[in-house]
C-alpha cells in the first residue's frame, strides 16, 4: 500500500482547491532534504504523514504550488503560531487560481477547436476520403466479403484500432496490445458509432473525427486534449450479437 493512502488532506484541499491536471509540479529542491529520518516508529510515520501531504498539496496544486509558502504553513502550525492568513483571503485566492485556469483552458479549448477545423477542411479535400452528413470523414483501406453483415446501434463488436491525434501522436492502440477490443457499437463515442454501422465485417477504415464527435471540449484524459481532431485505423472483425 503506498504511504499516501495512509493519510487524509485538509478540506480546503480536498474540496475547494483541487485542480488535477492543470500544470506541471514543480520539482524540490535536493538540498533541502537533509534531515535524518528518525529511526523510531513514531519518527517513521511522521515523515510518512508529511511526505504524502507535501506529495498530495504538490499534485493538486500544480504549477501553483509555491515551496516557501507551504515549508512556512507547515513551520508555523508545529510552532503553534496562530494563522497568518485569513479564511477570506484564502478563499480569495483559490478563486483568482481557479479563475485564472478556467480562463486559460478556455483559451486553449478555442485555440484547439480552430486547429481541428482546419485539419479537418483540409482532409477533406483528399484523395478517397469521403464526407458523411455529420461531419465524420472515411477512407476504406480494406474490404470484407460483399455479403459480409454490419453492425447496429444495438450489436456487440470486435474490432481492432489504432488512435492518433491530428500530429500522428499515438493515444490507444489495441493493435500494439496485440488484443483486440469488444465493446456494444453505442458505448463508443458518437463517431465512432457512425462509422461502425457504416461498415461489414472485414472491412478496415480510417477515419477522421471532428471534436463534436469525439471528446469535444472535455478531451479526454492526459492523452486527448480539448476539442482535438482524431484520427483511426478501425478494422471490423467480428459481430457478436
Amino acid at each position: 500500500m503506498r504511504i499516501h493512502t495512509l493519510f487524509t488532506l485538509p478540506a480546503f484541499f480536498l474540496g475547494a482547491l483541487t485542480l488535477a491536471g492543470c500544470g506541471e509540479t514543480s520539482q524540490p529542491d535536493a538540498a533541502a532534504t537533509v534531515d535524518a529520518i528518525p529511526a523510531s516508529a513514531a519518527g517513521r510515520m511522521s515523515y510518512g504523514a508529511g511526505y504524502a501531504l507535501g506529495s498530495s498539496v504538490q499534485d493538486q496544486l500544480g504549477e501553483d504550488f509555491d515551496a516557501a509558502g507551504f515549508k512556512a504553513g507547515i513551520a508555523d502550525a508545529l510552532a503553534g503560531i496562530e494563522l497568518r492568513v485569513s479564511d477570506d483571503e484564502l478563499e480569495q485566492a483559490r478563486d483568482d487560481i481557479l479563475a485564472r485556469r478556467a480562463s486559460s483552458q478556455s483559451q486553449l479549448a478555442a485555440l484547439n477547436l480552430e486547429a481541428a477545423r482546419a485539419f479537418m477542411a483540409e482532409n477533406a479535400s483528399r484523395e478517397g476520403v469521403t464526407v458523411t452528413a455529420s461531419g465524420l470523414q472515411y477512407k476504406v483501406l480494406a474490404e470484407g466479403a460483399e455479403d459480409a453483415p454490419s453492425p447496429t446501434a444495438e450489436s456487440d463488436v470486435v474490432t481492432h484500432y489504432t488512435g492518433r491525434l491530428s500530429d500522428g501522436t499515438v493515444f490507444d492502440s489495441s493493435e500494439a496490445r496485440g488484443q483486440p477490443a469488444t465493446f456494444g457499437v453505442s458505448q463508443v463515442i458518437v463517431g465512432w458509432q457512425e462509422a461502425l454501422q457504416l461498415m461489414k465485417v472485414g472491412d478496415r477504415l480510417r477515419i477522421w473525427l471532428p471534436p463534436e464527435l469525439a471528446y469535444g471540449e472535455r478531451g479526454a484524459g492526459g492523452d486527448i486534449p480539448s476539442n482535438a481532431a482524431l484520427v483511426f485505423e478501425v478494422e471490423l472483425l467480428e459481430i457478436v450479437n
